[in-house]
This record gives C-alpha cells, sequence and structure tokens, in this order.
C-alpha cells in the first residue's frame, strides 16, 4: 500500500474521474461531413441493391476509321485489320453490333468520316430491312 493509499483511505477521498472534454468546432465539423459522407454513401448502396435485379451492361460503340490509308473497324480503342473499302469495313462493324445486341448490349455504328463529322448508322439485323432480301 503506497502513502496516498493510505491517506485515501483514512480521510474518505474518492477517486473522481477527469471531467470530459468538450468538442472542438473543428472536430464537430468533421463529424458533421464524416455523417454526410455516411448518408450519402448508405444511399447509392440502396440504390444499387434495388437495381440489382436487372443488369444494365454498357453502351458499346462500334466505329469505322480510317487508319493509315485502310478502313477499319473500331471497338475499345481497338482496331480490326485493314478492310477493302468502307463499305466492307461499315458490314463487319454491323456484324459485330448485331452479335453484341443479340447478348443484349446496347449498340451503336458510328462512321468517322476523314472530314471529322460522324455519321451514324442504321443496323439492319431484321430480315427484309437491307432490302437485298
Amino acid at each position: 500500500m503506497t502513502l496516498q493509499d493510505m491517506i485515501d483511505a483514512a480521510f474518505g477521498a474518492q477517486e473522481q474521474p477527469p471531467p470530459a472534454q468538450v468538442p472542438s468546432e473543428a472536430s464537430k465539423v468533421r463529424e458533421r461531413a464524416f455523417a454526410d459522407r455516411a448518408q450519402k454513401i448508405e444511399s447509392l448502396r440502396v440504390a444499387r441493391v434495388t437495381n440489382a435485379g436487372e443488369p444494365t451492361l454498357a453502351p458499346l460503340l462500334f466505329e469505322i476509321v480510317r487508319v493509315r490509308g485502310h478502313w477499319r473497324t473500331r471497338h475499345a480503342n481497338k482496331d480490326s485489320s485493314a478492310l477493302p473499302d468502307q463499305a466492307s469495313a461499315i458490314a463487319a462493324a454491323k456484324k459485330l453490333a448485331i452479335a453484341k445486341r443479340k447478348q443484349g448490349h446496347e449498340v451503336k455504328v458510328v462512321l468517322q468520316r476523314t472530314d471529322g463529322k460522324e455519321v451514324m448508322q442504321p443496323i439492319d439485323d431484321e430480315p427484309g430491312q437491307s432490302g437485298g432480301e
């Protein structure tokens, strides 16, 4: 037993916890910002969970471009091998787009003209639409 313990026992002094610190304004601001961020994260999580039953597939872009004097199809920033002319490049891009559309993706076929303009290309995947049938 220490001297302090003997004095406390003799005079009945009781240990008192130190007074609680009052939070500063900066810590209150941090707590509010944290609560706001937690609320946003929770709302995003709830939105994602409610839409989980219906997966959305990203729209796919198929471009017809002229690179180094040859027509190519470009998808996901990757060029195909060289094609003999613009019409065959358009046909190849449409064929790829039709295959992806059958998998449930949204697709878009765009011709990047040499003058910088973009021309949307219709996708003829239904029988009787292309006129050659």
